[in-house]
C-alpha cells in the first residue's frame, strides 16, 4: 500500500489517479451488469469521468504542494474548469449530433442492411453530470490521500 508519508513525484499520482479512476469505473460497470466489463477501462466517458478525476487530482496537488497564491495552482484551476466545462457541454453537442447522423442514415434506401449499426458506431458517447461530479469527488479524495508531502 502507498504510504502519504512519502513525496510522490506528482506525475505518479496523476497517473496513479487516473488508473484507479478507470479500475473503479470497471469494477462499478461490472456489479451493475453483472458480468465483466473490462471494455471501459479503455473509455474516458462513464462514472467516474476520467478527464474530471485527473484534472481534479491535478488542482488538488498543486494547490497542498504551491498554494493558492502559486501560478501553477491558478493555471491548473483555469485548465481544469475550461476542460470539465467543455466535457458538460460536449455533451449537448453529441446528442444533437447523433441525432443528424441518424436521421441521415435512416433516409438512405439503398444504404444496406447494416446501416444503423454503422449509425450506432459513429455515435460519440458522453458525459453526463453525474459522472463529473463523481470524477471530481474521487479526483480530490485520490490527492488528498496520495499528494500529500512530508515535512
Amino acid at each position: 500500500m502507498l504510504n502519504s508519508s512519502h513525496n510522490w513525484p506528482a506525475w505518479l499520482v496523476i497517473v496513479g489517479c487516473a488508473a484507479g479512476t478507470q479500475v473503479l469505473k470497471a469494477v462499478l460497470y461490472s456489479l451493475t451488469h453483472r458480468k465483466l466489463t473490462l471494455g471501459v477501462l479503455g473509455q474516458s466517458y462513464g462514472v467516474p469521468s476520467l478527464t474530471s478525476s485527473v484534472l481534479t487530482c491535478l488542482l488538488v496537488l498543486v494547490v497542498m504542494r504551491q498554494g493558492w497564491h502559486s501560478s501553477q495552482a491558478g493555471f491548473a484551476l483555469v485548465f481544469a474548469v475550461i476542460m470539465i466545462h467543455d466535457t458538460i457541454k460536449l455533451r449537448v453537442a453529441t446528442k444533437r449530433n447523433r441525432q443528424v447522423v441518424f436521421r441521415l442514415v435512416e433516409s438512405l434506401e439503398d444504404a444496406g442492411p447494416f446501416h444503423l449499426r454503422v449509425a450506432d458506431y459513429l455515435d460519440p458517447r458522453i458525459h453526463h453530470p453525474a459522472h463529473v461530479v463523481a470524477g471530481i469527488v474521487f479526483g480530490s479524495l485520490f490527492a488528498l490521500a496520495f499528494g500529500l508531502t512530508s515535512g
